[in-house]
């Protein structure tokens, strides 16, 4: 998979986890699950300034010291689309260089596209980042954020893909056609389309996939990874991140753990058949409707947005 300039193969990994807040981790094995998976064939870790309100940064900054093959990419917050230079400058300030910069969300209705697009073209333009993207744009706002930029191309669109959440398929062929990667958080819907049970960390709480798998169709979905990875001799969290590369996206999931992080490299080396592929689409195909983001969120004022994100641990 090619984003932008850089070469970054089937899968690479999210931060968020880093940035404590919504999620329960132990820090020291957290440290062990990145080292391993940078040191086992990922070379992209994806994070954000308001993780942990810069600790996740803290944190990728740290790991990538003395490893110069990973692709570093951050996101600016939507309620920054007007202060994106300043807020690149603090993120390079605690990660040490940004390779791909997003903007995390799209920016509040009254706030033209274009204007926050142009803020990350400058945020290039003096040497910030070296690609630019989005995250969290559906297709109608991808292109109206491609006819925007006009001295850099978009890189990229981050939005959540998984099995139990397949919106993003109309911009994973729209990528295709226009030339940017969709990169797919939460990419194993949280554990939910791979584990019966999954913990009740903040991160989980309030998410939608999470409530699907519950259902009898998710079941069916869960089921469906589970006995892939039965017959081949895999984990669950492998199937999945191989039909991502499959189905075009480029998975970046979180690790806890040294044991998701083995999942994670497993899945480097993971092909699935067609059939396989078929066999979750088929599994999955009712959760191919929704939006990638909630539309609402544009219609909350840019302060306020900040005043909840303050408010809520993420």
């Amino acid at each position: 998979m090619r984003i932008g300039v850089f070469e970054v193969g089937r899968i690479g990994v999210g931060a968020w986890q880093a940035g404590g807040g919504s999620w329960r981790v132990n820090f020291a094995e957290l440290r062990r699950a990145y080292e391993y998976v940078l040191d086992n064939g990922v070379s992209f870790i994806d994070t954000a300034e308001i993780y942990g309100w810069g600790r996740s940064e803290e944190f990728v900054g740290e790991l990538i010291k003395g490893r110069p093959h990973v692709v570093v990419a951050t996101k600016v917050a939507g309620f920054n689309w007007g202060r994106v230079v300043k807020s690149a400058e603090r993120s390079r300030r605690r990660l040490g260089r940004i390779d791909l910069l997003q903007l995390h969300w799209p920016p509040p209705i009254y706030v033209p596209v274009c204007r926050a697009v142009r803020e990350l073209e400058r945020a290039a333009q003096l040497g910030l980042t070296a690609e630019i993207g989005v995250s969290n744009f559906d297709a109608g706002m991808m292109e109206k954020a491609i006819y925007c930029a006009k001295r850099y191309n978009l890189a990229s669109d981050q939005v959540v893909y998984n099995p139990l959440q397949r919106a993003a398929e109309a911009l994973i062929e729209m990528g295709r056609r226009a030339g940017f990667a969709v990169i797919a958080w939460s990419p194993l819907a949280k554990g939910a389309a791979v584990k019966e049970k999954v913990g009740a960390d903040g991160g989980r709480r309030f998410d939608p996939a999470v409530r699907k798998a519950a259902t009898p169709q998710g079941r069916r979905v869960v089921e469906a990874v589970r006995g892939i990875a039965a017959r081949r001799g895999a984990s669950p969290a492998a199937v999945v991140l191989a039909w991502h590369a499959a189905r075009g996206s480029f998975p970046i999931p979180g690790v806890k753990t040294l044991t998701q992080a083995k999942e994670v490299v497993e899945a480097l080396r993971l092909e699935l058949s067609e059939a396989e592929v078929a066999e979750i689409d088929a599994a999955s195909a009712v959760f191919r409707g929704g939006a990638v983001w909630p539309k609402a969120l544009r219609l909350i004022p840019g302060p306020l947005q900040r005043l909840a994100f303050r408010l809520v641990k993420v």
